[in-house]
């Protein structure tokens, strides 16, 4: 563009990324995650205009000075992005962004897929898309007046989950089980999927699904992902986008009427999840249950991160407790010697 300075960064600078959360703070957005590529459009004296960043699969953080909306900067912004995507093999795009924005995106081809009214839209382009994976639940669609689901990430799977999917089982006609298919948890996604497809088959209702990048995914909840610290406020909006989306296309797709959820008494994030769940899905005709947490006689709470604190401290006896006969076969094979290895070194909540 004549008179604009257009630069592609990968990995930001100290000073960059500094100069990227003063613009986005004046702008109403907020500086979050680790992005792969940012656009930075300079305007003819050098000062900042517009920017907008690609994380995976997503664009965030699209932002265009007042002084320039009429200049189309936004389109300059986010055909960099898509561009870079293309050239990386990405062929599904989703663009995070507050809602007086959302016009813009639908004219360049953008599908929006859930809304938290004054807060932030989520949208979608290309393929596979929500078309596709919406004929991939209504394809696993059972008839019931009562159908129910859970959504677990099981990292790794635990008695907890198994108690939680068995409490469901029992007050449904059918269970869909849907796992979280983002593959930045600590045990990758096919193991976790296995696991429970095995450790639930003794359940003739229940039917184990992918979540696709429609569930707790880091399009819909990036910050289920993140260790950072003062992101409630973060947090609680991105579930309720998260929650709106399971409205909008999971209760529709398997005829939903009820989804089952454990207590939360001590993570944030996944108590602002249900909260956010308790507000949005009995309007929308689907019941909340909350199951109490599965724990031990001696009042331990079943959870994986208890799992994962056993696995680091070497206490393989406490881990036998916690898990079903499936994950701590998993466990003591030689398949899940470099997983232990990670979970040794990392200190991650997922």
């Amino acid at each position: 563009m004549f008179g604009f300075d257009i630069e592609l960064i990968g990995a930001l600078t100290r000073g960059e990324e500094q100069q990227l959360r003063k613009f986005l703070q004046a702008h109403g957005l907020a500086f979050e995650g680790k992005p792969d590529v940012t656009v930075f459009v300079k305007d003819p004296s050098g000062h900042l205009a517009a920017t907008g960043s690609l994380q995976g699969e997503v664009i965030r953080m699209v932002a265009v000075d007042p002084s320039w909306q009429e200049a189309g900067l936004s389109a300059v912004v986010v055909s960099r992005l898509v561009e870079v995507a293309r050239n990386e093999g990405k062929t599904r795009l989703f663009v995070y962004t507050k809602p007086d924005s959302a016009p813009r995106f639908i004219a360049m081809g953008f599908l929006e897929l859930a809304r938290v009214e004054s807060s932030v839209v989520l949208l979608e382009m290309g393929e596979p898309g929500i078309v596709t994976y919406r004929a991939y639940l209504e394809g696993a669609r059972k008839p019931g007046l009562r159908n129910g689901a859970v959504v677990v990430n099981c990292n790794p799977f635990t008695l907890g989950h198994l108690y939680l999917i068995e409490q469901a089982a029992a007050s449904c006609d059918n269970l869909f089980v849907i796992v979280v298919e983002a593959d930045l948890s600590l045990f990758p996604f096919k193991d976790r999927f296995r696991l429970v497809q095995e450790g639930t088959s003794h359940l003739a209702n229940a039917t184990v699904l992918r979540s696709g990048a429609y569930a707790v995914s880091p399009a819909t909840f990036p910050t289920y992902f993140l260790r950072d610290k003062g992101t409630e406020e973060m947090a609680a909006i991105q579930a309720r986008l998260d929650v709106t989306l399971f409205a909008n296309l999971f209760a529709p797709a398997l005829g939903l009427k009820v989804r089952f959820v454990g207590t939360e008494p001590y993570c944030e994030v996944t108590g602002s999840y249900n909260e956010a769940m308790k507000a949005i899905l009995p309007p929308r005709g689907v019941e909340l249950l909350e199951i109490p947490r599965y724990a031990l006689e001696d009042g331990t709470i079943v959870s994986a991160s208890t799992v994962r604190e056993r696995i680091r401290s070497l206490d393989w006896q406490g881990v036998r407790g916690l898990v079903p006969d499936v994950t701590w076969d998993y466990l003591s094979s030689p398949a899940a010697g470099g997983i232990i290895a990670r979970i040794q070194a990392s200190r991650s909540r997922h």
